[in-house]
């Protein structure tokens, strides 16, 4: 069987595919496999239809608070189905095709599945591709439980391509797609509940932030905690569901967001000579090197972050040092996150519960969006900014929830990145009266407990 040979061989058309073009602008052969839409999951079905929908999502609770401003407001008509359509023709329709007009002519595009069958050799529709370099970025897949995998149940991979808008929905689980995803569902009038078996919500965020947001969030969606489903049934009108408190639930749609799992299986990583971990993700070191030589892997497949922001780092990252002769290990710096719910959470660092579970000395700034002037002005129930710090000044987390958490966060993660200790968030001007006094607020309380201690 013949083989062609390419300086890079790039499997997985996702975050990977900028990192591809810029390989073959600067004059490599790239062969790029996708066998499914080119831009990957963020694009198609994740980051971007999922905030294009929220922004929708934002404008309508808006609308419903009104009286939280003293004035009558109703919203008598929300055409979801011109929603929907309009997410989908600015996504699904057209990112691919944008995207496959940018290749350059040394770019090689391959649709089909590709998987290993030697080192640095992958098949692809019959045929075999070889590359000087190989890069697996294949990223993840929703996990789905066993008692919904044989029904239509909807998972992040097909909630964005409905057909319809349904009139009623339920929602497996209690992370950030889950919590995204009801909002939005919610606020457009649909009949939505959420089945939590625990009883928090994002529980890998800071404590107080997860009180806080459950606080407001279940006010806009109905969640049913310590919740299981003991079994369900697809019907002529969609799905019922028996849960363990004895009841039925009668909804049109499932949307199961349990989770993800990794893609490795389908690619036989074993022929390339590629370890994965226990759990099924490719292990690298920190110059995003697999242990066969010349393979390297970035983003989800990878099992560190499963941020579309650090799989973009990381394809910056190895093409500069493939291209720009780059040698230092990859630095990662504060690893930020949001959740684009409501309220709005982002955060950074260590939680309170980490660093308590690691026996850490540590002190807690913090302060209401109230504490500003702004914060007062949008009426901000649940916001809140909250510093954990060492003795010394040192950052170790910043968590925030509420308004536009996930831009406030933006002025923390410079400080930690370069010189991160709290007094430079106190000793710059503030705009005034700006949501960012916010932030200058916990930093003082912070820099405060921080002198306090010293002085006792």
């Amino acid at each position: 069987m013949e083989i062609q040979k390419f300086d890079l061989v790039v499997l997985g058309g996702g975050n990977a595919t900028s990192l591809a073009i810029r390989a073959a602008e600067a004059g490599w052969s790239v062969a790029l496999i996708e066998a499914d839409l080119l831009g990957g999951a963020c694009p198609n079905r994740g980051c971007v239809p999922s905030k294009l929908l929220l922004g929708f999502a934002e404008v309508a609770t808006t609308i419903q608070h009104a009286a939280r401003f003293h004035m009558e407001a109703s919203l008598d008509k929300i055409d979801v189905e011109k929603i929907r359509a309009e997410t989908q023709a600015a996504t699904i329709e057209s990112t691919d095709g944008r995207i496959e007009a940018k290749l350059p002519a040394n770019c090689t595009l391959f649709r089909g599945f590709g998987k290993f069958i030697g080192e640095r050799r992958i098949e692809v529709n019959g045929e075999v591709l070889e590359g000087a370099k190989v890069l697996v970025a294949t990223g993840t897949r929703p996990s789905i439980p066993e008692q919904f995998r044989n029904l239509p149940v909807w998972t992040s991979d097909h909630v964005f391509s409905m057909d319809s808008v349904p009139k009623s929905i339920a929602i497996i689980g209690g992370g950030y797609i889950a919590c995204e995803l009801a909002w939005f569902f919610a606020s457009m009038g649909v009949a939505t509940t959420m089945l939590v078996r625990g009883d928090r919500l994002l529980t890998a965020e800071d404590r107080e932030i997860q009180g806080l947001f459950k606080e407001g969030f279940c006010q806009e969606v109905e969640v049913k905690f310590q919740t299981k489903v003991t079994d369900v049934q697809a019907t002529d009108s969609g799905f019922q569901l028996d849960l363990n408190d004895t009841q039925s639930l009668n909804v049109e749609r499932v949307l199961v967001a349990t989770g993800r799992e990794s893609t490795t299986d389908k690619i036989a990583p074993e022929a390339g000579g590629i370890e994965i971990n226990e759990k099924g993700f490719i292990v690298t070191n920190d110059h995003l090197q697999t242990s066969a030589e010349g393979v390297y892997a970035l983003g989800d497949v990878a099992g560190q972050y499963f941020f579309t922001h650090s799989a973009a780092f990381e394809a910056t990252y190895l093409g500069d040092c493939w291209l720009e002769e780059e040698s230092a290990p990859i630095n990662y710096g504060p690893m930020p996150h949001a959740v684009f719910s409501y309220p709005e959470i982002a955060g950074v660092g260590k939680t309170e519960e980490e660093l308590n579970n690691e026996g850490a000395e540590f002190l807690i700034g913090s302060v209401p969006y109230t504490s500003a002037s702004k914060g007062k002005a949008i009426k901000e129930r649940n916001g809140l900014c909250k510093f954990l710090v060492a003795p010394d000044g040192t950052i170790l987390g910043c968590h925030i929830v509420g308004h536009h958490a996930s831009i406030l966060l933006h002025e923390v993660i410079p400080v930690m990145r370069w010189r991160n200790q709290i007094d430079s968030l106190t000793k710059i001007i503030h705009i005034h009266p700006s949501l960012s006094e916010v932030v200058r607020n916990a930093a003082r309380k912070a820099l405060a407990a921080c002198k306090s201690h010293k002085a006792s």
